[in-house]
């Protein structure tokens, strides 16, 4: 996989009507979930100029949507806008001092429904979306919200593509310095690519440009995720507080494992070792290294 001009050889599909100006202060990558179903229909309606995509809504003014990339449940990747033009896919959005991040960013697509609310059988679903077993959803909260959902799995197949084409994009743009979530910088207002979305594998991609790139030929390893293990009953939580919601698998029994997420402070989002699905956030004063 190579970039040729702004564009992967064999992802390129077709040039989207909505598209942007030149970037000429490339930044970030920005990922995102499509809140959809296939992946295709997603692609097609971000290849829509922004007055059909009005027409098709029915709405009165002009839709703007569009990203760099859409990544299919299977890994199918297609490219809709040269990495070099600005996409509309983060919308009013702020990060670290700079402003409308599409001017800054790349955008990526992943095909996936993303929150999902707990049906009275146990299944997980919203309107729209298919119905989905408790075992292919991880159930955390929402992003700066204090509500717990449970969200799509990306299968990894997909996540392999995704880190694929983010390995070579770090490799061809040097000046790409950070991968955040959209949630990221619009807190409250998106809530994508959600819990489910393992950021910090993709963050740790920058801090290890062109280390084992191109399929790790250089045989280093990510670094392993820390795991934990309870020294008393603990509630786990939807949000870094007491404040959070219980999740229903509390209280964790004294010498439950548990798998690092993320840390916040004297907070650790965390997934069950023997539950991995279920995602929370405990108090690390009541954990120790296992």
């Amino acid at each position: 996989m190579r970039i040729v001009r702004h564009k992967l050889e064999d992802e390129w599909f077709g040039m989207s009507q909505d598209v942007g100006p030149v970037l000429d202060d490339l930044q970030l990558i920005v990922m995102h979930y499509t809140a959809g179903g296939s992946g295709t229909s997603s692609r097609d309606y971000m290849l829509l100029s922004p007055t059909q995509k009005k027409e098709r809504l029915g709405v009165a003014e002009k839709v703007y949507a569009s990203a760099h990339l859409v990544v299919d449940r299977d890994g199918t990747t297609w490219q809709i806008v040269p990495f070099n033009r600005m996409a509309r896919h983060a919308g009013t959005s702020r990060w670290r001092g700079l402003e409308s991040l599409n001017r800054y960013s790349i955008g990526i697509e992943i095909a996936n429904y993303g929150w999902l609310d707990l049906q009275g059988d146990g299944t997980y679903k919203r309107p729209g979306t298919k119905r989905f077993q408790a075992r292919d959803v991880t159930v955390a909260t929402m992003p700066y919200v204090p509500d717990i959902k449970g969200w799509e799995n990306y299968p990894e197949t997909q996540l392999a593509a995704v880190e694929q084409v983010t390995r070579v994009l770090l490799s061809h743009y040097p000046s790409i310095h950070e991968i955040v979530g959209h949630q990221d910088i619009a807190p409250g207002r998106k809530f994508d690519p959600g819990p489910a979305f393992p950021m910090t594998r993709f963050g740790n991609l920058v801090d290890s440009r062109g280390v084992g790139a191109f399929d790790n030929e250089a045989g280093v390893e990510d670094p392993a995720p820390r795991q934990y293990a309870c020294v008393t009953r603990l509630n786990i939580r939807g949000g870094p507080g007491i404040e959070f919601e219980k999740l229903r698998e509390s209280p964790l029994q004294p010498g439950t494992k548990l798998i690092e997420v993320e840390p916040r402070e004297r907070w650790l989002l965390v997934k069950l070792a023997k539950s991995p699905t279920v995602m929370g956030w405990v108090h690390g004063d009541y954990v120790r290294p296992a």
